[in-house]
């Protein structure tokens, strides 16, 4: 879903940069959203939350048989819907087939947050606040569900709420992981608390938003909150500054500091991006005339956070489900150079097209098709850490020496 879907953004965004292509293209662009939105991050935050949350407190998922039926619906309603909207057929088969989507898509849900949270039920032992950034996003995820049954377009159509279920999950994950991946184990304890509390805050105000339409206090309030509270959550984990790994640069070797400047380098990227999509976000709100600014902050939130975290937990996860390691020394920055290369044609494209249709001109031609390749871009960024993931897999049994280049 992940690589179709940009495949139909990238073709998108060459016709919105002036590249001329077959008029039906432009049919399938809503697949673009359905496909990243409902299709991928949904199933990857389902993914992770049934793989890992579980492992916080050492039990197995209640029901494996309600792990796939819950898959089997999400996968189903993604289906009726593309079948619905991509085909003429009569309103009443229409309105059938979004309403077996949308059901599907609620049970799908209903059993994930279910299950969830019967399993948060069970104390960890260690770094209980992480559940409540979870608990947030199981709240955020079933509101979604709902709101998109009843076709209440006030909450789907809120994209920054709708970014934020996917965010919080991220958060209770990297609460409890990520300080033991950069080198020290608690984090801040008073700004931990101030992050749960601001961000509960900034999604009471973003649900007030989405069913008080067109206020722009309260959408202000939701998106500053927002930014504070993922202020609060950096600081509280030390991202950026607050712990002295000079150290631990200094007595890792070979593989371990791979690893270690791996994820050191990937979470310092990826919030710097959520800040700066959130930034954008906020000044986009009071330029809503603006298209690329929309564009961007959506784009570098989703992309540059979301798509570098996953990229991040990947490589960790990958070894206790195939049972083979992950060589972080074979791994390059060349997925990370990528993305934020097209980030930044993205960003100059959407500038250009604003200052030009500002200017009266309507096309630049021979600049459309190199602007355009932002988005072949991340379908290479894609595909090139997949292969850099499949290449650096060991073969089962062996054990690499420190500096690992010798098998033992």
């Amino acid at each position: 879903m992940l690589i179709i879907g940009s495949i139909i953004g990238s073709i998108w965004m060459m016709m919105m940069y002036g590249v001329i292509l077959p008029a039906e293209l432009a049919n399938t662009f809503h697949l673009h959203k359905l496909l990243q939105f409902e299709g991928f991050i949904t199933l990857i935050i389902m993914g992770i939350g049934y793989l890992i949350v579980p492992r916080f407190r050492n039990v197995s998922v209640p029901s494996i048989k309600l792990v796939y039926i819950s898959y089997g619906l999400i996968l189903a309603s993604v289906i009726f819907s593309i079948i619905v909207s991509t085909s003429s057929t009569p309103q009443l088969i229409e309105t059938i087939g979004f309403s077996l989507a949308g059901f599907c898509r609620i049970f799908g849900v209903g059993i994930f947050c279910f299950m969830i949270l019967l399993i948060l039920r069970i104390p960890p032992k260690l770094l209980r606040l992480a559940d409540y950034f979870i608990g947030l996003s199981i709240v955020l995820f079933a509101c979604l569900a709902v709101s998109n049954v009843l076709n209440y377009n006030g909450i789907t159509n809120n994209v920054q709420l709708w970014l934020m279920f996917p965010i919080m999950m991220i958060f209770g994950i990297e609460y409890k992981t990520l300080p033991s991946f950069i080198g020290f184990i608690w984090p801040r304890k008073k700004l931990s608390i101030m992050a749960a509390a601001v961000l509960t805050i900034s999604l009471g105000f973003g649900l007030a938003s989405s069913f008080i339409q067109n206020n722009i206090l309260l959408d202000a309030m939701f998106r500053f909150f927002l930014l504070a509270g993922v202020l609060c959550f950096t600081c509280a984990l030390n991202v950026f500054a607050g712990f002295d790994n000079s150290n631990i640069l200094k007595l890792s070797k070979g593989e371990k500091k791979a690893r270690y400047k791996y994820t050191l380098v990937i979470s310092k990227l990826s919030f710097t991006l959520l800040l700066i999509g959130i930034t954008l976000s906020i000044v986009s709100m009071f330029f809503s005339g603006i298209f690329f600014l929309y564009d961007m902050w959506i784009h570098i939130t989703a992309i540059g956070f979301i798509g570098l975290t996953v990229a991040l937990y990947l490589p960790l996860m990958l070894p206790p489900i195939l049972g083979r390691t992950v060589r972080f020394i074979h791994i390059s920055k060349l997925p990370i150079w990528l993305i934020i290369t097209s980030l930044s044609i993205r960003m100059l494209g959407d500038v250009f097209i604003h200052l030009l249709s500002f200017s009266g001109q309507s096309s630049f031609q021979f600049l459309a098709l190199p602007l355009s390749l932002s988005g072949w871009m991340i379908l290479a960024a894609i595909f090139s850490f997949m292969f850099m993931i499949h290449r650096s897999m060991n073969t089962p049994g062996q054990i690499y020496s420190e500096d690992g280049t010798m098998p033992l």
